[in-house]
């Protein structure tokens, strides 16, 4: 797994990119195959492959199938607090983009989307509302050598017609190298979807989210979910 998305899937068992201020070039290698949307995949994902169908390139980016659809069956554990969330959730759908290994460090960014489907509208906001009372109150987390600190709250982008929560962070690994992050979540009835963004600059950070969010934000909204 990705030291960057160690973090990412501490959330997930939790719980259960677009355009960049660097546009890289087309990819020199023929890219992965995209799968094509599920009934529970939307927002985020869905508009990266639509931009990959229409242009054969995704900004740099490809999604990783390893994360796709992960099924996970034990509780999760966050800031040294286990949330018994995952009981009540009928499914978890994750995908991830990403930039290859070694691009350079400007250009980097990880954009992960999550889509979770509760039983009943009060089970997912309760969900949300747990997830993020604890992630607001974590001063530190580590995992496998990873710290994430600073998680703050933050504000959605306006407009997006949906209620969430967002919080920002900064994740640094253990040969010293940071990955400001951001993650929110939004809600439509009982699902909920979630975007993790990961670059090597809050400013990228922040322009990367706000259009991951918006993404998502307008697939949820045309969703029957």
């Amino acid at each position: 797994m990705s030291r960057r998305l160690i973090i990412a899937a501490a959330l997930v068992a939790v719980l259960a990119g677009c355009g960049s201020t660097t546009e890289p070039g087309a990819a020199t290698g023929p890219a992965p195959a995209l799968a094509a949307p599920s009934p529970t995949d939307g927002g985020a994902a869905e508009a990266l492959r639509d931009r990959y169908a229409a242009t054969g390139s995704l900004a740099g980016l490809a999604e990783d199938p390893e994360y796709a659809s992960e099924r996970l069956d034990s509780d999760g554990v966050l800031c040294g607090r286990p949330l018994p969330l995952l009981d009540r959730r009928l499914v978890v759908s994750t995908r991830v983009f990403g930039t290859p290994e070694g691009t350079p460090a400007g250009e980097f960014v990880e954009v992960a989307q999550e889509t979770v489907v509760y039983p009943d509208e009060p089970t997912a906001a309760d969900a949300v509302r747990r997830i993020f009372g604890v992630l607001e109150a974590c001063e530190r987390d580590e995992e496998a050598g990873q710290v994430t600190s600073g998680h703050t709250a933050a504000d959605l982008p306006a407009g997006l017609g949906l209620p969430g929560r967002v919080v920002s962070a900064t994740m640094t690994v253990s040969d010293g190298t940071r990955f400001p992050h951001r993650y929110g979540c939004l809600q439509k009835g009982r699902v909920t979807q979630c975007v993790w963004v990961w670059t090597r600059s809050a400013a990228d950070t922040g322009a990367w989210f706000e259009r991951a969010v918006t993404a998502t934000a307008a697939g949820l909204r045309a969703s029957k979910g």
